[in-house]
């Protein structure tokens, strides 16, 4: 399933056809990309319905679910699939629960759900980017934006890097946290005689 992404130099003008040619003096490239048509971008129009009524069936053959890219913290949405797509993490994710209101891994919890139960159809992480945007270190970090384009002044991949600590880090103390309380009922010594 994985393409090399073979750059080649100009210099091999005898093997590329005039389309590519014409594509390469448009993009003023000095490289050629050998990227499948199937891996590359795909531009999407919308109708006057936005996504309500686009077919990403046209798009999406298989049956796993996407995320909707059209939020202002949408930069995530890698880093929550591959939390999806590891295995272990998605148990225990799954299998989490309180009563606990704005809870990281509750909502990550339901954005698995809805990823398991999508069937191809995008899912979009909003509920977990309210529940992100409630915690006060998520702000501090600068993991929060309140809009798109804000995100064009940062480093993307120590910002990427600082929301997986943080990530890694609420899941941890969130899932431990049940488990360091100790039970009032079970614990509580019992009454002299």
């Amino acid at each position: 399933n994985v393409t090399e992404y073979n750059l080649k130099r100009n210099n091999d003008r005898e093997n590329l056809d005039q389309d590519s040619m014409s594509n390469l003096k448009d993009s003023g490239s000095s490289y050629k990309s050998s990227v499948p048509k199937r891996y590359k971008k795909n531009d999407i129009k919308l109708g006057k319905m936005g996504a309500n009524d686009f077919d990403f069936d046209h798009y999406n053959k298989t049956s796993f679910c996407g995320l909707e890219a059209s939020l202002p913290n949408s930069y995530c949405n890698a880093m929550l699939q591959v939390l999806y797509f590891t295995e272990k993490m998605r148990i225990i994710i799954l299998n989490h629960f309180c009563s606990r209101e704005s809870c990281l891994v509750c909502e990550l919890s339901f954005l698995f759900h809805m990823l398991d139960t999508g069937h191809g159809i995008p899912c979009q992480p909003a509920n977990f980017l309210r529940a992100l945007r409630t915690i006060p270190e998520a702000s501090a970090l600068g993991l929060v934006f309140s809009e798109a384009n804000s995100m064009s002044r940062t480093s993307v991949p120590r910002l990427i890097q600082s929301w997986n600590r943080f990530i890694l880090q609420q899941v941890h103390l969130q899932c431990t946290e049940k488990l360091k309380k100790p039970s009032t009922i079970l614990d509580s010594p019992s009454p002299p005689p």
